[in-house]
This record gives structure tokens, C-alpha cells and sequence, in this order.
């Protein structure tokens, strides 16, 4: 038990001093691996897996719209936000469907998303606004 504590401290502890940019970078990692992960579940009828994965992946989606500044982001966050919605009734298509190939097409989205975040340089990985006013960022990762 004493292990599992120590290695939840520690993961708490790398999630909390990641930049913004870092922290969207890991969850579309996340995207990019449940995708994966619920994909091939469904190719081998492991249906249980399927949608633990579909479950994971929503649950990161639904962080990324709750994340969303709407004041500050203006277009950008609308449309991030459709963005985000849609891949949400994507998963839940697919997974109803048990359609790997329509979770997979996700990726399509994921992929540049994840790239344009990673292509931030690290003189601005704590700003997340477009304007590079950290008090008034798009992305609100402190809540």
C-alpha cells in the first residue's frame, strides 16, 4: 500500500508543475492512446475495454470544454468547443456502433492539436491566451 501512495504522490506531484502547454500535451497523448486502446478493443470484441476507453476519452474531451475561457478565446474557444462536442458524439457513435475505424478516424483531429500545442515554445509554455496575457488565458487550467 505504502508504494501505491508514493507513486500517487509522485504522479500528483508531476501533473501539478507541468506547464499548460505541457498538461494539454499530455491529455492529448491520453486522446491519442484511449483511442488507440478503445479501437482495438472493439476489433477483438473485448466490449467491456471498449468502452472504459470510450469513457476515458470523453472524460478528457469534457475537460478540454471545461477548460475553454470563452471571454478571452472568443472564435478560437467556439470553436474548439464545436470541435470538442463533436468528437464527444463521435465516441459515443462509435462505441455504440463498437465502429473501431470511426474511433480511429478521431485521430485526424487529435494529432494536430496535440502538435500545435507540443510546437509552443518553452519561453511561452506557461501562456496559454493568444494575446500572451497569462492573467487572461483562453485555456483555463487553474479553474
Amino acid at each position: 500500500m505504502g508504494a501505491a501512495l508514493a507513486s500517487n504522490s509522485y504522479r500528483r506531484s508531476e501533473i501539478e508543475t507541468l506547464t499548460p502547454r505541457d498538461l494539454l500535451v499530455k491529455l492529448f497523448e491520453g486522446l491519442e492512446r484511449f483511442i488507440e486502446q478503445g479501437a482495438l478493443a472493439m476489433d477483438n470484441h473485448h466490449l467491456g475495454m471498449a468502452v472504459t476507453n470510450s469513457q476515458r476519452i470523453r472524460d478528457i474531451l469534457f475537460e478540454l470544454q471545461a477548460t475553454l475561457n470563452f471571454e478571452v478565446g472568443g472564435e478560437v474557444a467556439k470553436n474548439l468547443d464545436a470541435l470538442y462536442a463533436f468528437m464527444i458524439s463521435e465516441v459515443i457513435e462509435a462505441n455504440m456502433r463498437k465502429d473501431a475505424q470511426r474511433l480511429r478516424q478521431l485521430q485526424r483531429i487529435v494529432r494536430p492539436l496535440k502538435e500545435g500545442w507540443q510546437g509552443i515554445p518553452d519561453a511561452h509554455a506557461h501562456t496559454t491566451s493568444l494575446t500572451g496575457d497569462h492573467k487572461q488565458n483562453i485555456i483555463n487550467m487553474r479553474g
